[in-house]
């Protein structure tokens, strides 16, 4: 069974930007893990890790470039070039931005991550 989705206002407070993007490039796939072995007719698949180039159309909030170097962790979910819309992003335990929320872009629609950023004054 998925999980649903973060609360924005749970994940904005860590982030050090928002932006509206659009995948440019995928620079990086890491390789995808193997199904395991069972029974079950389900099972709790994850995209593996990737590192996309993100080509940043209007800034919410934060200090971001043109382009973003960012790192897709491993996930319900796989990004490729063309995937467009609100990317929240934040930093790993190594500095590198790190996309933010467990769905990515169609986690959150424009209109709620700009109105929850102004809540929290960004």
């Amino acid at each position: 069974m998925a999980l649903p989705p973060e609360f924005i206002e749970e994940v904005l407070p860590g982030a050090d930007a928002a932006v509206m993007a659009e995948v440019a490039k995928v620079l990086e796939q890491s390789p995808q893990k193997p199904q395991p072995e069972t029974q079950f007719t389900s099972t709790r698949d994850e995209a593996a890790a990737q590192v996309v180039e993100l080509r940043v159309k209007s800034v919410v909030f934060g200090q971001v470039g043109e382009t973003v170097k960012a790192i897709k962790p491993a996930g319900a979910y796989a990004l490729r070039e063309g995937n467009k819309g609100p990317f929240v992003l934040g930093k790993d335990d190594k500095g590198a931005v790190q996309i933010l929320g467990r769905y990515g872009p169609d986690t959150w629609p424009e209109a709620q991550v700009r109105e929850a950023a102004k809540k929290l004054g960004r």
